[in-house]
């Protein structure tokens, strides 16, 4: 890519980045392995790395953790983890095979999802060794994420009918203990560890500005455009961050305002230090969500949504790739997450578009639910439910076991309907829809919930619900709804080697030097997501670079 091309690509905020630079007759500093991004993906690959005898520094343009300090922690994995056995489930590689696989489509080659199964109880057992604690209490049903007292769920969309058949289902949401969303609490752990690993540098508040590449075009190193370390400058630009990161999530005017501070003392106080990596440099650095250039490019319909990740999550490190040739791949993959589930008893409403049509299983993982809604509604869908089914979800929202983050828009949604309606036909009128669409799928989720007859989107016998008992109720969940906002996050990267995490060249052939792991690649994810695929990945794929790695280290030297 040019420079045009990466100036292009960049919004206010995002790390500036340079076209590769020629080696230098000197570096200040050097290691084996540079891993740019300090989030799950990054740690994971530090940490295998020195472990496996690798001199590694690990760099992050703010003081780390990442988009994985903010997530919920989910960790997507079965084949019997200890947890799954505390809890009477004997699940097997295998089955979480044939079902990941329906899941994963082409993202990646069977194959790979399969050493992903078999690597995955092994992959929470070195987590548990690395600073995260998990827990063998069982989720009582489906849900969004589980409650405060459970930490094993069904995160995926094994129990729906369609995927019955293939692999016993078993539940693989692996939440590691913690007082509140649990991604700060497994990071915490993580990095504890990274920071007391012999044979890890970490240099914080250091953004990657371009690659170094030798005169076969093999990558050697970075430049890093570092603040001062323990500086007061470096300290307020970590406050800042720190800042920034969290109002994300509550008023992204103000983050975004926290980021321009951030951008502007970067380019007053940072210093270029130049680093060899003997042995290559692993993009770790996460997608590109926030990063307004490439989503409008990319996928414009999505930008409407509400960006979910760090500060970081810019396509630096893909930006970093596509400078040197590297391929981009399912860019416009975009997962949106439209959770109705808790409360129970809006899964089993029915979910339709704006004509009235029935759009999907609501019982299904809430990024097909919203994979459907914006691409095949225009981002705009409701809720139909009846008093019955409304009332149980006042109790529920009650009874005090739901999150925050999930009460306040069922509330919301509650209070204020898109419209209610003694009849269905009356519904659909005030809805700008025809009578007979809407109850025509009202219809015939009634016969499917009586029994007497298949549900039109493969619904399960206990996700059915009737809606029989009026006034009735639209609840608009579109990608609008000011109190209900859409999470969406990116899901696409730069190609790689499966087996590698070598980061493969549009022209063909790969980058030599260049790795890629987690969000900054393709993998398992980038086609659909369930809770904890992503972070399941970021590990997995991180500590499968770093084998990598240090297996060729020592294959050259003997």
């Amino acid at each position: 890519m040019s420079l045009t091309g990466l100036a292009a690509d960049r919004s206010p905020g995002c790390a500036a980045i340079d076209a590769p630079m020629a080696a230098p007759a000197a570096y200040d500093t050097e290691c084996d392995l540079l891993v740019l991004g300090y989030g799950a993906a990054g740690a994971a690959t530090a940490m295998e790395a020195a472990e496996r005898g690798l001199d590694v520094m690990l760099a992050d343009r703010f003081s780390g953790g990442g988009a994985s300090w903010l997530s919920g922690g989910i960790v997507y994995a079965g084949g019997g983890t200890k947890q799954q056995r505390q809890a009477g489930h004997d699940d097997t590689a295998d089955a979480m095979a044939d079902y990941l696989v329906r899941e994963v489509g082409d993202a990646v080659s069977a194959e790979t999802v399969r050493r992903y199964c078999e690597d995955s109880a092994g992959m929470i057992a070195w987590l548990e060794a690395h600073g995260v604690v998990f827990d063998a209490s069982e989720a009582p049903h489906e849900t969004s994420y589980p409650s405060r007292d459970h930490y094993l769920y069904f995160s995926g969309n094994e129990k729906v009918p369609a995927n019955l058949g293939h692999g016993k289902p078993a539940p693989r949401g692996h939440r590691p203990k913690g007082d509140w969303l649990s991604g700060r609490t497994m990071m915490e752990g993580m990095m504890a560890h990274v920071a007391a690993t012999p044979g890890i540098t970490i240099r914080t508040e250091s953004a990657v500005r371009r690659l170094i590449v030798d005169k076969d075009g093999a990558v050697v190193g970075a430049e890093l455009m570092c603040l001062p370390p323990g500086a007061a400058i470096t300290r307020l630009h970590r406050r800042l961050e720190r800042l920034a990161r969290v109002m994300s999530l509550q008023a992204m005017g103000i983050s975004r305002r926290f980021v321009g501070l951030l951008t502007r003392i970067e380019a007053r106080h940072a210093r270029p230090v130049l680093v060899r990596a003997r042995r290559g440099v692993v993009l770790a650095t996460g997608g590109f969500i926030k990063n307004r250039a490439m989503v409008e490019r990319h996928a414009p319909e999505f930008v409407k949504g509400f960006a979910l990740g760090s500060t970081g999550c810019d396509g630096s490190g893909i930006r970093l790739g596509l400078s040197l040739g590297g391929r981009l791949d399912r860019a416009g993959t975009i997962s949106a997450w439209r959770f109705i589930n808790p409360p129970h008893a809006f899964a089993k409403g029915i979910v339709v578009d704006t004509a009235g049509r029935r759009l999907t299983n609501e019982e299904q993982y809430g990024a097909r639910l919203g994979d459907a809604m914006m691409r095949r509604a225009g981002g705009r869908a409701y809720v139909i439910i009846d008093r019955a089914m409304r009332d149980a979800a006042k109790a529920e929202i009650a009874g005090g076991s739901m999150w925050g983050f999930q009460t306040f828009p069922a509330r919301y949604l509650l209070a204020r309907p898109a419209a209610k309606a003694a009849t269905i036909e009356q519904l659909a009128q005030r809805l700008g829809m025809a009578p007979a669409v809407l109850a025509e799928a009202v219809a015939a989720n009634n016969a499917a919930a009586r029994g007497e007859a298949p549900d039109p989107v493969g619904k399960s016998d206990e996700m059915r619900g009737t809606i029989a008992t009026g006034p009735f109720y639209a609840l608009d969940i579109s990608v609008g709804q000011p109190a209900f906002p859409l999470p969406v996050l990116t899901l696409g990267g730069l190609a790689v080697d499966e087996r590698s995490g070598a980061v493969l060249r549009e022209a063909g052939g790969i980058v030599p030097g260049l790795y890629a792991v987690g969000r900054a690649a393709r993998g398992l994810p980038s086609n659909f997501y369930v809770s904890g695929l992503s972070l399941g990945d970021c590990i997995w794929s991180g500590r499968r670079t770093a084998a990598f790695v240090a297996t060729s280290v020592a294959a050259s030297a003997a």
